[in-house]
């Protein structure tokens, strides 16, 4: 269940400068379905970009069929790109990047897992060529007020050739 957050948040998805108003970002080599993994458990995720829009949607399903859908998008008045989801059982996401670069973004993430546990921290997302991210979260459990690190990778499912 914590990969739900860990996999959002792979938002590795975006690895690029953003820093002017009206920029038109590069979200194309995001799109696709992409794996991820953290702590033995997988999530997979689906990238669609947003028509006429500097933004993504994602439909999040992980390996224990809970499923998240998220909305990301470039905010170019307060120069950040904000992720939100919600998904099974009450569980959502809210990621706002401070820090937005080519290779790497960095931010405050807020979530609440399937079970309930919240966490609030850093999160930081590194992109390492077009078809894999890593990703950590440092998070501090709301309950119990102990700081817990989550670390996950994305790759990209690469589409199988068909014989001819």
């Amino acid at each position: 269940m914590k990969k739900i957050i860990l996999s959002l948040s792979f938002i590795n998805f975006l690895g690029m400068s953003l820093s002017a108003d009206g920029h038109k970002c590069p979200w194309e080599w995001l799109t696709g379905h992409w794996k991820g993994e953290s702590k033995g458990k997988t999530t997979e995720v689906t990238w669609k970009k947003v028509k006429g829009g500097d933004g993504l949607t994602g439909a999040w399903k992980d390996s224990d069929g809970n499923i998240s859908k998220e909305v990301v998008g470039w905010c170019p008045d307060l120069k950040v790109v904000t992720a939100f989801a919600t998904g099974t059982n009450g569980s959502y996401w809210n990621i706002t990047f401070n820090e937005v670069g080519k290779d790497r973004m960095k931010g405050k993430m807020r979530r609440r897992l399937p079970d309930g546990v919240v966490h609030e921290g850093a999160f930081v997302v590194e992109r390492e060529g077009n078809d894999r991210t890593v990703n950590v979260f440092k998070g501090k459990n709301i309950k119990t007020g102990k700081t817990e690190e989550f670390k996950g990778v994305f790759e990209r499912v690469k589409k199988k050739k068909t014989k001819k």
